[in-house]
């Protein structure tokens, strides 16, 4: 995908709180996709159509609706790898590393809030990048988008879109969607991270004094600053079974 680092940046922000650039970051993402990804295009349409016939405080409810009052798609990676699981708490860890050790600023969210996340996969090398998105990012996207198939929010265009993104740039999730939705966290607590230990972390969850294992890698990447006439009242998305 040639625009991944820009795509990734525009994701993380639509997946950040609202807030008056949201209607153009909808518009950046469906021009950098419409011409290589044309399904993710159409999601990206579909939320963008959404923002920009509401108020912002309406964009607000419906992101605190959507994520904040809602496990099942809360925006924490780890959440959904390790529940509340000790992995949880060593993943939080590792991800604030990975986000000094990029020089990446860390917002009020979590360090392993998708906005985050997202940062870290664009900075890393390819083969690096691989490993965390299929063993971490991808399983996580994977839960939220199937919990929020066929829900009336416009931000499961979002996740959907995301989840089309990351199919298209690493290929197809190591399980399906609802194969991800059915394991539960604690399925993880045996082999935490798979092929991403945590240092400190041996399998079933206990501490290791061994030496420490070398952290990942995370770039908040390109900035927006492009320009963008386009309006989504001009565009037909395609057929989607999420609801504006």
């Amino acid at each position: 995908m040639s625009h991944l680092p820009k795509v990734l940046n525009a994701l993380s922000k639509l997946l950040s709180y609202p807030d008056e650039h949201t209607v153009q970051t909808a518009e950046l993402l469906y021009v950098l996709l419409m011409d290589e990804t044309p399904e993710a295009a159409s999601q990206a349409a579909g939320f963008g159509a959404f923002a920009e016939q509401h108020e912002l405080y309406e964009l607000e409810e419906t992101f605190t609706r959507t994520f904040d009052v809602n496990p099942a798609c809360a925006l924490e990676v780890g959440w959904h790898l390790f529940g509340e699981e000790y992995a949880r708490g060593m993943f939080l860890v590792r991800m604030r590393e990975e986000l000094r050790k990029y020089n990446l600023p860390e917002s009020a969210e979590l360090p392993d809030h998708l906005c985050h996340v997202l940062a870290i996969v664009e900075a890393m090398p390819e083969n690096e990048a691989t490993r965390f998105v299929k063993a971490c990012v991808q399983p996580a996207v994977e839960k939220m988008n199937v919990a929020l198939d066929g829900k009336d929010t416009a931000y499961g265009h979002v996740v959907s879109c995301l989840a089309l993104v990351l199919r298209h740039a690493w290929g197809e999730p190591a399980e399906s969607a609802a194969d991800a939705a059915a394991r539960g966290p604690s399925a993880f607590a045996s082999d935490p991270l798979h092929a991403f230990p945590v240092a400190g972390v041996m399998a079933g969850g206990a501490s290791s004094c061994g030496e420490p294992l070398d952290l990942v890698p995370l770039t908040l990447g390109a900035s927006l600053g492009e320009d963008s006439n386009t309006s989504f009242a001009d565009h037909q998305p395609l057929a989607s079974t999420r609801k504006p």
